[in-house]
């Protein structure tokens, strides 16, 4: 069976920290509500209710849902349009193709942004699933392991950049790669210590 990529989203194909930034402050204060966390190794990669408790720690969990909600129609509209592709990424995605290698985004982001933000990177065309969140929000291990349920997944490459994609890819038993110019990577070498790594995404050639 061929072995499919998974692929993180924020921070290891896309950098999308100045769109997720300003769609924080934009749906805090529009909560009336101010921004006391900025910094995105902290803020990007967890589920969105989560990354909100950080932005502001002094949120209740009704106040919480209302500036995830503000957020969602913020970064939907117009946020996403701030991201871009790191370098190479598309060239790793067309060459992961041609080698007839599945290759699925599985993103913490609800599937409705998933979609618009792929859409808008030019992602969708060249992925064979993008796997954003429902309105259960489960962790990232579990979702993995649902998709391998579901499609037969035996084994398989997780490329990602924080602990949530490093745990998943353990749950599962798939390789993990982790992309060290990510928000987390840091995070995941300071916790597990050596870790496959690729410096950067032109480096897949080496790994088929």
């Amino acid at each position: 069976m061929i072995k499919p990529w998974i692929f993180d989203l924020d921070g290891t194909l896309a950098d999308s920290s100045e769109g997720i930034l300003e769609s924080m402050e934009v749906a805090l204060n529009a909560c009336g509500h101010p921004m006391l966390v900025r910094d995105a190794k902290q803020l990007i990669g967890p589920n969105l209710p989560i990354s909100v408790g950080i932005a502001n720690p002094n949120l209740d969990s009704a106040t919480i849902q209302q500036v995830v909600e503000a957020y969602r129609s913020y970064y939907n509209q117009t946020g996403h349009m701030k991201s871009k592709l790191y370098p190479g990424a598309r060239e790793a995605l067309e060459r992961l193709g041609e080698a007839s290698r599945p290759i699925y985004i599985l993103t913490n982001k609800i599937q409705r942004a998933a979609d618009i933000i792929c859409g808008h990177l030019g992602l969708d065309g060249l992925v064979d699933h993008i796997f954003g969140q429902n309105a259960a929000e489960r962790p990232k291990p579990e979702r993995l392991m649902t998709i391998v349920a579901e499609h037969g997944l035996k084994s398989g490459v997780l490329v990602g950049d924080g602990l949530d994609d490093f745990a998943a890819a353990q749950k599962a038993g798939f390789r993990f790669v982790l992309a060290k110019w990510g928000y987390g990577a840091q995070g995941v070498l300071e916790k597990h210590g050596s870790v496959d790594g690729m410096d950067g995404l032109e480096e897949i050639r080496f790994l088929l």
